[in-house]
């Protein structure tokens, strides 16, 4: 699911997140839907505690700013709904500044830490893919309670997934599609060990 918002351009490079589904269907045999959704970040209140979406997929490359409403939907959703969001750099050096400027609202006093190469969401990978460093070169996450509960990549990984792969090399949009690939898959074993440990304390 991508995040809708209206301060800018939300939308971009969407068509290539059904090449990502694809992919992670193609790397993890598991379900996918046929095309791949979006939701306002408000629309994260309709999703009950349990039956939440274990990962948002926001990017953009003008300007992000949220409300105040919408930071307490987003915090809660990251918090108490055991969600993720995988944050990708589109385009630009203010976006990056502004998606800092917002986690500080989202998750006051949780320090964003650079997230290396030995963690899960990179298995496999011998270095992080870069498309253009808009947001730098190194990839930073955002942990409460010893989960990454943020990730966000500085280097444009959206494009490596559309069609024509922005022009890289195979073996970085390929690592594009790992990277992706690793990212959701980490979300949904945290989301599905922390339903089946809820599931226990309620019998």
């Amino acid at each position: 699911i991508r995040l809708e918002y209206s301060s800018g351009d939300w939308d971009q490079g969407i068509d290539a997140d059904l090449n990502m589904l694809v992919q992670y269907n193609l790397r993890t045999q598991h379900k996918i839907a046929e095309r791949p959704e979006t939701r306002k970040v408000l629309q994260l209140t309709n999703f009950p505690i349990g039956k939440s979406p274990p990962v948002v997929y926001l990017t953009g490359q003008k300007s992000i700013c949220l409300g105040k409403t919408e930071t307490d939907v987003l915090r809660e959703y990251l918090t108490e709904k055991h969600g993720m969001l995988f944050a990708d750099n589109g385009g630009s050096a203010a976006w990056h500044s502004q998606f800092f400027s917002l986690m500080r609202q989202v998750l006051p006093g949780v320090e964003p830490i650079e997230v290396p190469l030995d963690h899960p969401v990179h298995r496999g990978m011998p270095f992080l893919p870069i498309v253009a460093p808009h947001g730098g070169t190194k990839a930073y996450g955002w942990v409460v309670d010893s989960r990454l509960v943020a990730y966000y990549h500085p280097g444009d990984i959206g494009d490596a997934w559309a069609d024509g792969h922005a022009g890289v090399k195979p073996t970085v949009y390929e690592a594009c599609y790992v990277l992706g690939a690793n990212v959701m898959l980490y979300a949904h074993a945290e989301y599905s060990k922390w339903v089946q440990a809820r599931r226990k304390e309620d019998k």
